[in-house]
Formats: C-alpha cells, structure tokens, sequence
C-alpha cells in the first residue's frame, strides 16, 4: 500500500514526523506534554532551582523521550514496519538502551549532589523506561501503568528535586498529572484509523490538540513566572 495512503495508527505520524523513523522516534508532540508537565511540577514547588530543572529535563530527555520511545518502536516494527520499511530495529534499541542508561547515570548524578533518596525516583524511572516499552510484566502495559509511568513518577521527582520533600501539594499534583496523561493516551488511541470511525478520529485529533496548547501554555508561563 502506498504511504501516503496508510492509515494511520499513530496521531503524530503525520507531515514531517513521517519523513524518518528516528526523528518520528522521539514523539515530540507528547514529548512536549511530559516536558510541560515536568515543568508544572518543577515551578509549583515551594523552591525552584534552575541547575536541577535542567538536569531533570535532560535525564527525562534520555530516559523516557529518546530511551523508552525507541524502544517501544523496536519492541513494536510490525505496527511501525509499514511507514518504515528500511527501520533498522536492532539499532534503534541500541540507542535506546543506552539512552535509558545515560537518563538512569544522570538520576545517579543527581542524587549524589542534591539528595540520595533521589534514587528511588532513578530506579523507578530506569525500570519504567526499559521495561514499560516491551509490555513486562504485562500489569505495567496498561492504562494504570501508562499513568505511573508518564505521568506521576516524573512529575512527583521533579516536584521532589526542587524541594527535596514531598508533601500532599506535590502528591496532589502528581496524582492529578498521572491521570491526565491516561485521558491523554485514550485520545491518542482513538485517533487510530484502523479500529474507530473517521468522526472518533477527528474529534479525537481536536481534543489531542487543545490539551497540548493547554499543556504548552501552563508550562511556559509557570517557567517564565519563576525566571523573573
């Protein structure tokens, strides 16, 4: 079948994230999202540390945007297999792993300096990105464990590292956060064009497409309201 005539199973696989497999990869229009979310929480605590901040967003970078995503496209070249039928699928989780594993020493660096209970976000993180991607256990492949993974374990360490606590705002927080990155997910599951109606994938699409403008602004703003 013609590419240009695919269905689409993936709301992002669209204009230039078709163009290359390791470029679509990176999932940047939800990368995004967990990056703002990243930032909500970082900016929400009752300190804020630009040095930690940017540690955060480069370990997440490596851990989960680079690391967890290539290895959910290696662990997944059936579904992927169509749009990129060069993909190299043992190369791309190379890359992945060794991302995970830059993420998981830049947890350990920072644990090191700021807080060694720091850790216990690392190895939770490192677990996630590595083992989320290829559906083990099966438990962590659901809707629960998405909202764990993406959603409340990040956004808890980054509101952590700040200020080095926790306490019922930064679990609040993280709670609200990982259930929004499930209703995030479900959105993106329906736009899939194999299995719902053309009018579920535009709706879909639309309602994709407000929650990372909402996603983007909230995040943007915070950031700029601690950096002046």
């Amino acid at each position: 079948m013609p590419d240009s005539v695919l269905p689409l199973v993936e709301p992002d696989l669209v204009g230039i994230w078709r163009k290359n497999v390791w470029w679509f990869g990176l999932r940047w229009p939800f990368s995004m999202v967990l990056f703002s979310w990243v930032t909500v929480a970082s900016t929400l605590a009752p300190e804020f540390h630009l040095d930690r901040y940017l540690l955060t967003m480069l370990a997440g970078l490596f851990g989960l945007v680079v690391g967890a995503h290539y290895i959910d496209i290696a662990g997944s070249s059936d579904k992927y297999l169509p749009y990129f039928p060069k993909m190299n699928r043992a190369a791309i989780r190379a890359v992945g792993v060794v991302a995970v594993l830059v993420g998981v020493a830049i947890g350990i660096y920072m644990s090191l300096l700021y807080s060694i209970w720091f850790l216990t976000f690392v190895v939770l993180g490192g677990f996630f990105a590595l083992f989320y991607p290829i559906e083990r256990p099966k438990w962590l492949h659901t809707y629960a464990g998405f909202g764990v993974a993406w959603g409340f374990i990040p956004v808890l360490a980054s509101y952590y590292i700040q200020a080095l606590r926790i306490d019922l705002v930064g679990l609040g927080l993280a709670v609200f956060l990982g259930i929004t990155v499930v209703e995030m997910h479900h959105m993106a599951v329906l736009t899939n064009e194999k299995k719902y109606a053309t009018e579920t994938n535009k709706n879909a699409r639309l309602l994709l497409k407000i929650h990372r403008a909402a996603a983007y602004a909230i995040g943007l703003i915070l950031l700029i309201s601690r950096l002046i």
